[in-house]
């Protein structure tokens, strides 16, 4: 956008400097900086979470060139130029600097990958040379590579000199299931022949002085059956897609080398992460979690990636919901953590998948995504007033609750407990689903069953907006029976987490119904959804932003007082940008706006220090004081779809941006820029059928005041102070500022209930 730009140059790369990962939905491609394919580590092109190519190897003359460019210049478009000093005893004359070959490599991603490599002489002496394409295939599962091979088949290669093409045949088996996959690497367009020789597709090339020759090379997916082609008319359709998206979303204009660029990067991933387009639900999509690793159907990650996104847009929002409630479990199996209500944890299509040998062809192993179920269904209505969603998910988000009741409180004390039942499956099911978790204070593991602090919460939370939206739907008997489960829920929870001589909730509850007295970030999700008692939750902020939580950067998942902290465990010491945005959505709802200052600061600081303002998966956790660039957690996924979020719902929450569509209102909740910020605008933010672009600016005392500089629609941009402000107004006064004295009643009481007023 005007104003913005891209940091590139001496920035790091949030996924490994050494390799590029260039993406379209299910295909993914983690390749060396010359494009070049050895099969080590996660190396290889992907597709259905499956490596259709293990190897790729260029040879000119019998030489490996050297790398002169390389450059990924969209999320699913990788270019690179590659050179080798004319061969020897080809030529007559002297060997001058610019009698060189050069190789140019085009990639485009998506159902596989079309390449097209071009050969140009730029010597003034006709060459004759071979190019030789060194290939290879093995089938592994996205989550074998770099481990241990746990499935492994038979490969057939078979080579069609007629069609020029040579095909990799995959078949394994595993007790009674069977896999069929396959790679077909098809020459379509090359003007000389080509000899398929173990292993090699061998090109001889007769080049005359300041001549060149191409190729066009399909990689072509087989999966259920079809070969998969790449860059059909799909790719004209998604680049359709995008330019519409383009116009028609959010966008965030400032100077600030960092928020501006931040912003834009995040929205672009998200569209980039883009993996189904649901033709039953209009302007609906599902983007993957993440890549290289995270491609399939990730339940909690496209609701949060939803609702903290929704600035930018509701398609998200929309698609999530309508594919969770089409795979919500109507059954009981242990074997996936299925049982019925349940919502989806995780959805692959790799071979371990798809053989049975781990549950994740349909696994249910989580307590978090039935209560953002209803929360994203919630926001949707916020966004967009669209009541008929409402009453198409209304039944979906029912049995989610309903199954919270039945089987996820195990012993009828009212709390959510965590217990594995699968031999292949997770410990834990919280927010925090690694097995290494949650521990004692001692550093020791605590086993299941066991109650996580956040899991409370979002449970708290489900009711709450479950209340509101039986009240949008005229069920108001059936929202008082929400809204009395989560008022008792509430009192009960802060009596059994507090920690007064801490200031601060414990990790969680074990199955004794001790406190695991441990200091993490979990009771930060408490605060962000308001369930933390106003007289309290000072202590909460200022216990997040302490020294051993807080790194500089952001908040760390587990203190580094802890004897079991590590800078670089998935939630034992980590940074995630994903938990970090609520804290702020946290600090911004009591009030907190110093505390809010801290950690957007922290957080733009640590973007700035990677290419493009990308925030990976995970940082680790290191202060600022030890490390003054932030590290990255070993294996981290980048783009990832929350960590993405997580940037927009920054911006949100910065701006205090809050929709209530029904009431045809967008709330702004005391504005504030970071510091060096001094004005931002905001354009085409959707709110129901209206669209706004307001512009805030920075006053010398840190003051933020607005402008609306654009409306179309009918729409009232009100003030309002944060919904459990410390020192609050009366709800009258607050329902007057916010517009909605005017609303018909059941809205207006919607909106009460919207932020915890019951």
């Amino acid at each position: 956008m005007e104003g913005n730009t891209l940091p590139g140059d001496g920035h790091l790369d949030p996924f490994d400097p050494a390799h590029v990962v260039v993406h379209q939905g299910y295909s993914v491609l983690v390749a060396r900086r010359d494009g070049g394919l050895r099969g080590e580590g996660r190396e290889g092109l992907y597709d259905f979470d499956t490596r259709i190519l293990c190897r790729h190897r260029l040879l000119l003359d019998g030489r490996e060139p050297f790398l002169l460019s390389s450059c990924a210049l969209a999320a699913d478009h990788w270019s690179a130029r590659l050179w080798l000093p004319r061969p020897g005893g080809t030529a007559a004359g002297p060997h001058l600097p610019q009698d060189a070959l050069e190789i140019a490599v085009d990639r485009r991603l998506g159902c596989g990958m079309a390449e097209r490599l071009t050969v140009r002489n730029y010597g003034m002496q006709p060459v004759e040379t071979e190019l030789v394409l060194e290939l290879d295939a093995d089938f592994a599962d996205v989550q074998e590579t770099g481990g241990e091979r746990r499935q492994s088949g038979a490969i057939e290669i078979f080579w069609d000199p007629a069609g020029r093409a040579v095909t990799f045949g995959y078949a394994v088996r595993h007790e009674q299931r069977e896999l069929r996959r396959g790679l077909r690497v098809r020459i379509a367009e090359a003007a000389t022949t080509v000899v398929w020789d173990q292993g090699r597709l061998r090109f001889p090339l007769a080049l005359p002085a300041r001549g060149s020759w191409s190729a066009a090379i399909r990689y072509e997916s087989l999966v259920d059956g079809t070969w998969r082609q790449p860059c059909g008319d799909s790719d004209d359709t998604r680049r359709l897609a995008h330019q519409r998206w383009c116009r028609e979303r959010a966008c965030l204009e400032t100077t600030h080398p960092v928020m501006g660029p931040a912003f834009e990067r995040a929205a672009e991933d998200l569209f980039a992460l883009r993996a189904w387009e649901l033709d039953r639900e209009p302007d609906a999509w599902v983007p993957n979690a993440g890549v290289p690793t995270y491609t399939g159907l990730f339940g909690r990650d496209i609701l949060t990636a939803g609702w903290q996104g929704a600035l930018i847009g509701p398609e998200m929002l929309r698609g999530a919901l309508a594919i969770l409630a089409e795979t919500q479990a109507e059954v009981d199996s242990a074997w996936r953590e299925e049982e019925p209500g349940k919502m989806l944890h995780e959805m692959r299509r790799g071979p371990l998948s798809e053989l049975e040998i781990i549950p994740q062809r349909a696994y249910y192993g989580t307590q978090t995504t039935p209560a953002m179920f209803v929360v994203a269904l919630s926001e949707l209505w916020h966004w967009t007033g669209d009541t008929a969603a409402l009453r198409r998910y209304r039944d979906a988000a029912l049995r989610g609750l309903d199954w919270a009741a039945r089987y996820a409180d195990r012993d009828g004390d009212g709390f959510l407990e965590s217990v594995q039942r699968s031999p292949a499956g997770l410990k834990n099911h919280g927010w925090k689903d690694s097995d290494e978790a949650i521990r004692y204070a001692d550093g020791s593991l605590v086993e299941n069953p066991l109650s996580t602090v956040e899991e409370q919460a979002f449970h708290w939370m489900a009711l709450q907006r479950m209340a509101e939206i039986l009240v949008a739907l005229e069920e108001d008997e059936r929202a008082e029976e929400m809204l009395r489960r989560a008022g008792d829920l509430g009192k009960r929870w802060h009596e059994a987490f507090w920690m007064e001589e801490e200031g601060f909730y414990a990790m969680a509850l074990d199955g004794d119904k001790r406190q695991v007295r441990s200091i993490g970030s979990n009771p930060g999700h408490a605060l962000a959804v308001g369930l933390v008692p106003a007289e309290h939750a000072r202590r909460v902020a200022d216990r997040l932003l302490a020294p051993d939580l807080f790194s500089g950067w952001g908040v760390r998942t587990l203190s580094s007082e802890h004897p079991s902290y590590n800078p670089l465990a998935y939630h034992l010491g980590t940074v995630w940008p994903v938990e970090n945005a609520t804290f702020a959505l946290a600090f911004k709802r009591y009030g907190f706006a110093d505390h809010l200052d801290r950690l957007a600061a922290g957080l733009f600081d640590a973007a700035a220090h990677f290419h493009g303002c990308r925030l990976p998966e995970t940082l680790g956790g290191h202060g600022r004081e030890e490390s003054p660039v932030p590290a990255i957690y070993p294996g981290s996924n980048c783009p990832q779809a929350w960590s993405a979020s997580a940037v927009v719902q920054l911006v949100q929450t910065l701006l205090g941006v809050y929709p209530f569509a029904p009431a045809r209102t967008l709330a702004l909740v005391q504005p504030q820029l970071p510091e060096g910020v001094g004005a931002v605008t905001l354009r085409r933010v959707r709110v129901g059928d209206a669209v706004v672009s307001i512009r805030f600016e920075r006053a010398g005392d840190g003051t933020v005041a607005h402008e609306v500089i654009e409306r179309q629609g009918e729409l009232l941009v009100v003030s309002v102070p944060p919904p459990d402000d410390v020192a609050p107004e009366s709800w009258t006064e607050r329902l007057a500022r916010w517009g909605l004295a005017h609303a018909p009643g059941r809205i207006a009481r919607a909106a009460r209930i919207a932020i915890g007023q019951g």
